[in-house]
């Protein structure tokens, strides 16, 4: 469990060390990283089982409830990131084709599961975020591979059947076995004993994520150590992407009138975008420097969240005015 909490506080500077850490051996060794790309497999089953494991298909049902705002959530999600990060990426990587591609994956793919715990942080809509995250992960089985095909064909070739088959191994079968896990755990040892383990899960993923990681920059060390500008080609439209997706999104919730704790679970749920899938679809259909765009992206995206979290004691002060204010000039009329 320490371990677990180790790996899970220092996520970020782990990754990095890991990164570094491939390209160093990648350089010394470099046809090691090659030999290696045969356990991506293995590695990606370790970084998704995990995170399904704390996901509920059964939450499914109560998005019925919310129809009207899971409707904002998957249109944010699946129509304005992905025409958002095909744009930038037009801009910014017109002559970094591989890159461009790494955008538009993660202006594509859902939220993650470690949003229910960034949005219990912020003292936001717990129950709701785990709705969002359970919708968007179902509707992506369709929307990812056809947006992927409709703006990244651009660039290169694109098996859209093929990446749905994919897709489906990636979402669908580590979502039911994740389920099928989580609830035989809860049968065997209780719920308690589950959301101790809920950390661990999380580190096991992270480890899984690290593998992929230190593969894939072992197998293009030589290549990022002698162009060592692409770290500033890919950060900036990253930077950019996710400015302009938070400024929708928190202009929307507030133009709506979103009560704090349901504009927290939007936030989460639009703006922080799933690493582990999008890594996955990286791997598999493009090139290995299309990896590269994602090694950066978790640093950037984390800066954007924690920013978030840290003034959300601030900000829920501020929203709640505006909310007050909205509610009384209401009543007024």
């Amino acid at each position: 469990m320490r371990v677990a909490n180790f790996i899970n506080k220092h996520l970020i500077a782990l990754l990095m060390g890991v990164i570094c850490l491939g390209l160093f051996l990648g350089y010394l060794y470099p046809e090691s990283g090659k030999r290696l790309e045969i356990f991506y497999p293995l590695t990606l089953f370790i970084m998704l089982f995990p995170m399904m494991v704390t996901i509920k298909i059964s939450e499914v049902v109560k998005a019925s409830k919310r129809l009207g705002f899971m409707t904002v959530v998957t249109f944010l999600n699946y129509i304005v990131s992905p025409l958002l990060a095909a744009l930038l990426g037009y801009i910014f990587l017109s002559g970094y084709p591989d890159f461009a591609i790494g955008l538009i994956i993660n202006g594509t793919v859902p939220c993650g599961g470690m949003i229910v715990a960034w949005t219990a942080m912020s003292r936001g809509n717990t129950p709701l975020t785990l709705v969002i995250v359970v919708i968007s992960l179902l509707a992506g089985i369709l929307l990812i591979p056809f947006w992927i095909w409709a703006l990244a064909g651009k660039y290169v070739p694109v098996d859209p059947w093929n990446m749905l088959h994919t897709i489906f191994y990636t979402i669908v079968v580590p979502l039911f076995l994740g389920n099928i896990t989580r609830i035989g755990i809860i049968r065997k040892w209780g719920r308690e004993k589950f959301d101790e383990l809920k950390s661990v899960f999380s580190a096991v993923s992270a480890l899984g994520f690290f593998a992929v990681f230190f593969i894939a920059m072992m197998s293009q060390s030589e290549v990022l150590l002698k162009n060592p500008q692409y770290l500033g080609i890919v950060t900036l439209p990253l930077i950019v992407f996710y400015v302009l997706l938070l400024g929708a999104t928190i202009l929307y919730a507030w133009f709506a009138r979103i009560n704090y704790p349901d504009m927290v679970s939007l936030f989460y749920g639009v703006n922080a975008k799933n690493a582990s899938i999008a890594l996955a679809l990286a791997v598999v259909f493009f090139s290995p420097l299309t990896v590269l765009i994602l090694a950066v992206k978790p640093v950037v995206q984390v800066i954007f969240l924690t920013v978030f979290y840290k003034s959300s004691h601030y900000l829920q002060k501020y929203w709640v005015k505006i909310t007050d204010l909205s509610s009384s000039k209401c009543v007024k009329t």
